[in-house]
């Protein structure tokens, strides 16, 4: 069974939307040249193709980019059909999406419009962009009264890494750490939760983004920088080195053959930076240079680890 978390807050910048037209069947229009000239972000979304849908969680419309939303589309369509939650979720955002192309105005039909509440020209709207891939569109009314009535909680991130709640696919933290060593070279979503970085990942768009909020919580609790470090410990031993005594270590049988992130490249040296970064953002700086500093003289010492991998490691905690 998949546990629905509680939406979590994200942070973005919101800029008032000044031009929007509602004709006479509901349907709101905005003004994407407009738009694109609030910010390098806007200007990247407006100006390429773009889906609308209405969001699972809030009275909000989402924007995002053709790439993003095709990432996004793929994982709503893996959830289990069989769980109401997910089936809510999927109804909600596939069912609902509108694709613009290039030239074509940004035009919120039925009942898309009567999802953000955009019943009125005279009306305040507001639109909070997250990044160059996505955007939420508010009505001030909906923004206000979710802001005063709504009293954060902690994030999904944080409720996943305490063991208190479920990734994407409804997997808890332990589930994680308990793949064998196929199961962790081959499954592509789970590293995002686990070291969790401020930018989102294109890989895994439905991962969580690393924020403020977060890194203050990690760093006053120690139990979640605890967990953590397991999470970190079943990494190492899969690719074959060991944490003792503040020191990590190679074990006594490693090599490329088995051990392939000690080869020239790949998506292991992905990881690994992501790793490096993910600690040092979490709180564990001195834990962040020891990794940091194992994998790039093990990388050199005991594989053939390109220069440009061995260039993004020693990069990752600045």
């Amino acid at each position: 069974m998949i546990r629905t978390p509680k939406p979590a807050w994200k942070v973005g910048c919101a800029y008032p939307v000044n031009s929007m037209t509602i004709n006479w069947q509901k349907a709101a229009t905005l003004n994407k040249a407009e738009l694109a000239v609030l910010s390098p972000e806007l200007n990247r979304l407006m100006t390429g193709k773009l889906v609308a849908t209405a969001s699972p969680d809030w009275p909000a419309i989402l924007l995002y980019s053709q790439a993003r939303w095709e990432a996004l589309s793929e994982q709503l369509r893996a959830l289990p059909n069989d769980n109401p939650d997910a089936r809510k979720v999927q109804r909600r955002m596939l069912g609902n999406a509108q694709y613009f192309d290039v030239t074509e105005p940004l035009m919120l039909e039925q009942p898309l419009s009567e999802f953000g509440g955009f019943t009125s020209e005279n009306n305040r709207y507001w639109l909070v962009c997250f990044d160059e891939t996505s955007a939420e569109l508010w009505s001030e009314h909906n923004l206000i009264s979710i802001a005063e009535t709504t009293k954060p909680e902690a994030s999904r991130l944080i409720q996943f890494m305490r063991g208190e709640g479920r990734d994407h696919q409804g997997r808890t933290i332990d589930d994680i750490l308990a793949f064998d060593d196929f199961w962790l070279e081959h499954t592509h979503d789970f590293v995002q939760w686990l070291f969790p970085i401020p930018e989102a990942s294109r890989a895994n768009p439905m991962a969580p983004v690393l924020t403020k909020e977060d890194c203050d919580v990690f760093k006053r609790d120690s139990d979640l920088k605890q967990q953590q470090r397991k999470a970190l410990d079943r990494m190492l031993a899969f690719y074959g080195l060991v944490r003792r005594n503040g020191v990590i270590e190679a074990l006594p049988d490693l090599n490329p053959r088995d051990h392939i992130w000690l080869k020239a490249g790949g998506h292991n040296h992905l990881r690994i930076t992501r790793i490096i970064r993910s600690l040092h953002y979490c709180h564990q700086p001195e834990l962040a240079r020891v990794v940091q500093e194992a994998f790039i003289t093990l990388g050199q010492t005991q594989g053939y680890v390109n220069e440009t991998s061995i260039g993004y490691w020693r990069s990752a905690t600045k």
